[in-house]
């Protein structure tokens, strides 16, 4: 036995503590908590970014973090609204009520620190969790789970584009408020049935949080919630209201930071339980007929329950941000590492935004010989305000560790991929295990020589231009981005051309669908 040996096999040891192929230790998206950046906490930024939400300002064509156009119109007649359209004072309720407004656990404003995730894996300010229950790239964090958790915009993003499916879900599989208006969205009393669902549409029976009006573990008549000071004279527990109202409570009712209301208060009415327009469909009786006598089933009958608008109903007067405010926002990240090969057992990798805003990065590698101490995190431009005294590291590190006794000896390499997720640059070092001398056990230390690292040029792989060596609707999502304008570049541009008629378009996306969807063996089509 040799002291190479030794050390190795200590090595090892500490190796498994690391990431190697992303297990989901904790049963959500990440094995290892990303990082974060939590703006200043006057919630400036968050409630810019929520304003932008409303509008679809944040990613417009983007299917996953995109607000759809709702439907309007009464069961039977529905139509699409052609401007995509969320009450951002709703969205600004729902962002408090669901974590404070914060995307960070630690709540250290105007820094840099762990996401915040909680035990049934939501997370950030709209706590996410459809979609953030298990890794869904391979075993790794998706881009789009990664974004939901590192990039508060994004999380606020994905937040809105939920709210307005499940407004969506009526007539199919939610009743429709507002019968008298024709569920017009910009009447925020008409979001009653989607704000209750944005926390699960249960009923008033059951195990578990219930959301039915009339269920009997709330009172009636019963004082409204408040998000606002504790003496106002309102409610202020979260266990004594159904979840509709206490968004619409807080939307009426914000709260303060350092004295100053972190919104206008926007008057809201909620059903008059007392009046049969809106008594007889949010009835118990009601419930239970629409579940087929079934109390403890969801609704199937969702017309038992339709109803007008509670009264008076109110518009949001919040305006639209302006391009320029929406684009401050974004910023424009620009992502540089700090090497493109390593082949030393331990590397310090150092990533970093060059530009403005915020960078949210994703890391990856297939090879199980080393293996990274995160997935994902941020690195934040010159601009990006920090507050005196909270820890605020611009630069993100990477740390890579070969286990020489898992290595190849063959000379092969792999890579680790960086991805900056809002602009699609893509950064891939290189990682060689070093070559080893063998000393006798006399020798005082190891020798380690370390190889230079080839940087190949991969092969083009048809449909494949984020560089992931995969071919999936990510790629698609892209091609269609590339062609709207959204963004400048794809990564393997030269994988773009899914059918190889000299162009890049919705065609090559579609063919890109159809492979994933099994509808095709092949690119291009056979």
């Amino acid at each position: 036995m040799t002291r190479l040996l030794l050390a190795s096999g200590a090595f090892v040891a500490a190796f498994a503590v690391l990431v190697m192929s992303a297990p989901q230790v904790f049963g959500c998206a990440f094995s290892v908590v990303p990082t974060t950046y939590e703006p200043p906490i006057d919630r400036s930024a968050h409630l810019t970014g929520l304003e932008m939400a409303g509008f679809n300002q944040i990613a417009p064509s983007n299917v996953y973090f995109g607000i759809p156009n709702v439907a309007t119109g009464q069961r039977g007649e529905r139509v699409f609204d052609p401007d995509p359209y969320v009450p951002p004072t709703l969205l600004k309720a729902i962002g408090w009520i669901e974590s404070g407004m914060r995307q960070s656990q630690s709540a250290t404003f105007g820094g840099v620190d762990d996401a915040l995730q909680s035990f049934d894996c939501g997370y950030g300010i709209m706590q996410i969790t459809s979609g953030m229950t298990s890794p869904l790239d391979d075993g790794w964090p998706s881009l789009q789970q990664s974004l939901v958790a590192t990039h508060y915009l994004y999380n606020i993003g994905r937040g809105a584009a939920i709210l307005a499916d499940k407004w969506n879900s009526a007539p199919a599989n939610r009743p429709i408020a507002g019968t008298d208006n024709a569920g017009d969205p910009r009447i925020v009393e008409n979001w009653y049935f989607a704000t209750w669902s944005y926390n699960g549409f249960t009923g008033p029976f059951g195990p578990g949080r219930r959301n039915h009006p009339a269920s009997e573990v709330y009172d009636w008549p019963r004082t409204p919630f408040s998000c606002g000071a504790l003496d106002d004279g309102y409610g202020h527990s979260y266990g004594n209201f159904p979840y509709q109202e206490l968004v619409f409570g807080c939307a009426e009712r914000p709260p303060s930071v350092s004295g100053d209301q972190l919104w206008d208060p926007l008057a809201l009415s909620l059903p008059d339980l007392e009046d049969p327009l809106w008594g007889e469909p949010l009835s118990l009786e009601t419930w239970t007929a629409c579940t087929s006598g079934n109390p403890e089933l969801p609704c199937a009958n969702w017309d038992l329950m339709d109803m007008p608008s509670p009264k008076p109903a109110h518009f949001d007067p919040v305006e639209r941000p302006s391009d320029e405010v929406a684009a401050a926002a974004h910023g424009s990240p620009v992502l540089s590492v700090s090497e493109t090969s390593v082949s030393a057992l331990s590397n310090t990798i150092t990533i970093s935004n060059i530009g403005q805003g915020i960078l949210a990065w994703r890391a990856d590698h297939e090879q199980e010989w080393f293996a990274i101490d995160k997935q994902a995190g941020v690195a934040l431009g010159s601009d990006v305000v920090c507050t005196p005294g909270a820890p605020c590291q611009r630069d993100a590190t990477l740390r890579i560790t070969i286990a020489p006794e898992l290595a190849p000896t063959d000379g092969s390499f792999g890579w680790v991929n960086i991805i900056s997720l809002t602009t699609g640059q893509l950064w891939q070092i290189g990682v060689t295990p070093p070559a080893i001398t063998v000393e006798p056990i006399d020798t005082p230390r190891p020798t380690f020589t370390p190889t230079a690292v080839p940087t190949p040029t991969p092969a083009v792989i048809i449909g494949d231009v984020d560089c992931s060596r995969a071919v999936n609707s990510l790629d698609a999502i892209l091609i269609l981005q590339f062609g709207a304008g959204l963004i400048t570049g794809l990564l393997c541009v030269e994988g773009g051309d899914a059918n190889l008629d000299g162009r890049i378009n919705v065609l090559d996306a579609t063919l890109i669908l159809q492979l994933e969807g099994g509808l095709i063996s092949s690119l291009p089509p056979p």
